[in-house]
């Protein structure tokens, strides 16, 4: 392989895992686990002033 075709594909991948990463933060900011503990906030509530 030339090495501006690694150089190609290095950044393809690069580009790709940032994409990832990226959606992995969002998912974890505000996807399933950011509703969940929300739910939990607000079942723990009432539950306190009883």
């Amino acid at each position: 392989m030339i090495a501006d075709d690694l150089i190609l594909y290095a950044i393809s991948v690069f580009v790709l895992m940032a994409i990832g990463l990226g959606l992995t933060v969002l998912e974890f900011r505000f996807g399933e686990p950011k509703r969940q503990d929300e739910a939990n906030k607000q079942n723990a509530k009432p539950d306190a002033g009883r």
